[in-house]
C-alpha cells in the first residue's frame, strides 16, 4: 500500500511528537513542556501515513541564511526528520524529502538547509556540508591570556526574565556578521532554547557583555556541573550558547568564560573553525580539539538564485554547471568586479562541474573548490580556475551556524 504524504493537522500533533520521539529514540516531551517549535507552522510540516498511521514525520521552517556579504536568503530549514524503525528502508524518507523541496520551490525558496543526525544520509538528495563546528576543552588552571584586558565594557549576569529580552535581540543583530547563521523566530526561543538547550541544566547562566557606551553587544550562556572532590571543586563548565556582535566582544567572552571561579574545565561543542581562543592565550596546545563535525548542510534548489545572493572577494568570472540528483542541470556565469557581481543562466562551456551538493558546499565559502577537486568530488575542465574560484568564494569570518533547529 502507497503511504500517504500530507501536512499535520493540529489535532495531531501528539502523533507527530510520539513518531518523531520513537524515531529518535529519545524521551518523551515533559508534561506542560514548551511547544512553540512544535506547533509553528504545521502546514509546512510533511508526514507519512500507513492506513491512517503516521510512520514517518518531517517539517521545513521558514527561515533565512546568512550569506557572505551579509545578505538575508529565503530557505526552508528542515527539521523534525524520522522515520519508524518499522518502516526504514521503504522509500519514506525519499517521499518526505521530495514533499519538502517541492514546497520549498513553490515557496520561491532558493535553496534547503538542515543539521544531519547522521553524516552520511542527505548527501544523496543533494545536500553539501557548508559549515563546520568546532568542540574545544581546556583545563582553565593551565589558560593564561597573552595580552592584558583592555575591555572597556563591562559583563554582567543577569536572570532568566531579562535574558529573555536581551539575548533574542543580541543573537539578531549578530545573526548578520557571519555568513552560515540563520534566524531565530519568536516560535525557536520557548521551546528549542529555553526548554531544550537551557532548560535541562540546574546550574544555568547568562552573562551579557555591553560596550564601553553601555550598548548590549554580546552574551554567553553556560552551566556548571560537577561536585567536589577531597575539599577541591572537580566541575566543568560548559559553553551553551556564544553570540557577538564583533570579534572583539568574541575574545571579551572567552575571558569571562575563563574567570569564572571554583571551575577545573571549560568546554564548548558548537564553535566555528576559526574561533580565536588558541591565537589569544600563552599555550596553544592547553587548548585541545575534541572534533571537527560536519554542521549546516545546504541544498541549492536554485543554483542561480544562491550564487547570486552572496558576495565575492576578488574580481573574477566563472562558468558553473550543477547536476542536482533529480537530473536537472544548470550553468552560471559568475562575474565579480570591484562594484559587485552579477550571475546569469548561460549555454556556455563550463570551468567547472559538480553536483549539487558540491555546489552547497562552497557556496558559503566553507570549503575550497581546489581541495574538492583533489579529492576527485568536481570535474574541473579549465584547472588554471581553481585558485580563482578559491579566492572569489573565500568567507571571511569563515561561515559557521552558532544555533541549532
Amino acid at each position: 500500500m502507497p503511504f500517504e504524504i500530507r501536512a499535520v493537522e493540529p489535532g495531531e500533533v501528539d502523533d507527530l511528537l510520539t513518531a518523531d520521539q520513537r524515531g529518535f529514540g529519545g524521551e518523551p516531551p515533559r508534561p506542560g513542556a514548551s511547544r512553540s517549535w512544535t506547533t509553528a507552522e504545521l502546514d509546512r510540516t510533511r508526514a507519512a501515513f500507513e492506513s491512517g498511521r503516521m510512520v514517518g514525520v518531517s517539517r521545513t521552517y521558514s527561515f533565512e541564511l546568512t550569506m557572505p556579504g551579509g545578505a538575508f536568503l529565503p530557505v526552508a530549514a528542515v527539521s523534525w526528520v524520522s522515520v519508524l524503525p518499522t518502516h526504514r528502508r521503504r522509500g519514506v524518507l525519499t517521499q518526505l524529502m521530495t514533499a519538502m523541496h517541492d514546497d520549498a520551490r513553490e515557496r520561491n525558496e532558493p535553496a534547503a538547509i538542515l543539521t544531519a543526525s547522521e553524516g552520511s544520509i542527505y548527501g544523496r538528495f543533494g545536500y553539501g556540508v557548508a559549515t563546520w563546528r568546532l568542540g574545544l576543552t581546556a583545563d582553565r588552571a593551565r589558560i593564561a591570556f597573552a595580552r592584558p584586558d583592555d575591555d572597556e565594557g563591562c559583563t554582567r549576569l543577569v536572570s532568566r526574565e531579562e535574558a529573555e529580552l536581551a539575548v533574542p535581540a543580541i543573537y539578531e543583530r549578530a545573526r548578520g556578521t557571519r555568513a552560515g547563521m540563520v534566524t531565530r523566530p519568536d516560535f525557536w526561543w520557548p521551546q528549542v532554547f529555553w526548554e531544550f538547550m537551557f532548560g535541562r541544566t540546574k546550574a544555568g547562566f547568562v552573562a551579557v557583555h555591553a560596550d564601553s557606551q553601555g550598548r548590549d553587544d554580546g552574551y554567553v550562556v553556560y552551566d556548571i556541573a560537577g561536585d567536589w572532590i577531597g575539599g577541591l571543586p572537580d566541575r566543568r563548565l560548559s559553553v551553551i550558547d556564544m553570540q557577538a556582535e564583533s570579534a572583539a566582544t568574541w575574545i571579551r567572552l572567552w575571558r569571562y568564560v575563563f574567570g569564572v571561579d571554583l571551575v577545573g574545565t571549560v568546554a564548548a561543542s558548537n564553535l566555528p573553525i576559526d574561533d580565536p581562543l588558541r591565537h589569544i592565550v600563552v599555550d596553544s596546545r592547553r587548548v585541545r580539539v575534541d572534533y571537527i563535525n560536519d554542521h549546516l548542510w545546504v541544498a541549492p534548489l536554485d543554483p542561480l538564485a544562491v550564487l547570486s545572493a552572496r558576495s565575492y572577494t576578488v574580481p573574477g568570472r566563472l562558468v558553473i554547471e550543477t547536476h542536482a540528483p533529480d537530473g536537472a542541470r544548470s550553468k552560471v556565469a559568475v562575474e565579480a568586479a570591484g562594484d559587485g557581481a552579477s550571475c546569469v543562466a548561460t549555454n556556455e562551456t563550463p570551468d567547472i562541474v559538480c553536483d549539487s551538493k558540491v555546489l552547497g558546499m562552497c557556496a558559503l565559502g566553507g570549503n575550497r573548490w581546489s581541495e574538492l577537486a583533489d579529492a576527485g568530488r568536481l570535474d574541473v575542465r579549465r584547472p588554471e580556475v581553481l585558485p580563482l574560484a578559491d579566492a572569489m568564494f573565500l568567507t571571511t569570518p569563515a561561515p559557521a551556524l552558532l544555533s541549532h533547529f
